[in-house]
């Protein structure tokens, strides 16, 4: 019992994985470039891609994200206030990639719709011979290619979605439920 234990102690160990962050300034985290308060700014695009080349290094597990700062900077409020901030950009994030997946997957089953309905159209206008032989003709160089299109197109937008959109997802959604914490250091922290 006690190995059980143990062994899912260091399971859950090694499902965190700690992205270290050194900023001398909040404006390392938000852009230095938009003049609004510090608790309405956007989140800084050199943050946000040292959090994704961090994220490449290690995908698995649950993130512990840890922003090493000067005393300087020291302030409840203003931890609170980058949290929530870093949150509320992260679930953005996440919100507007989920719905480009899903607005790929709409146009997926699209296709397939209008593909089988492409091929089925044909194929009751071939049985059932309401048309004249040459106008049979004429629709299925139009109605097959379309419907075979349809059909294989759809199920790739269904099936393979595009992979960085995915995984922009991922991190995004593994960004918004992260653990932050901050740590102080005396003196220059990039000096």
């Amino acid at each position: 019992m006690i190995d059980d234990s143990k062994k899912r102690t260091e399971q859950r160990v090694n499902d965190l994985r700690e992205i270290g962050v050194v900023i001398d300034t909040w404006d390392d985290i938000f852009s230095d470039f938009d003049p609004r308060p510090l608790g309405e700014r956007t989140v800084s695009g050199d943050f946000i891609d040292e959090l994704k080349k961090r994220y490449k290094e290690t995908q698995s597990g649950d993130f512990i994200i840890t922003i090493y700062a000067p005393v300087s900077l020291r302030s409840e409020d203003s931890e609170r206030m980058v949290i929530n901030r870093l949150r509320k950009h992260f679930r953005y994030k996440f919100l507007q990639k989920k719905k480009v997946i899903t607005a790929i997957r709409i146009k997926g089953v699209i296709f397939v719709v209008v593909g089988i309905c492409s091929l089925s159209f044909f194929t009751l206008a071939t049985y059932f011979k309401f048309m004249s032989e040459l106008t049979l003709q004429v629709l299925s160089i139009i109605f097959v290619p379309l419907g075979w299109f349809g059909i294989w197109e759809g199920f790739s937008k269904l099936i393979d979605t595009s992979p960085v959109i995915i995984r922009d997802s991922k991190l995004f959604e593994k960004l918004l439920k992260a653990t932050y914490h901050f740590k102080y250091i005396e003196g220059a922290v990039n000096g």
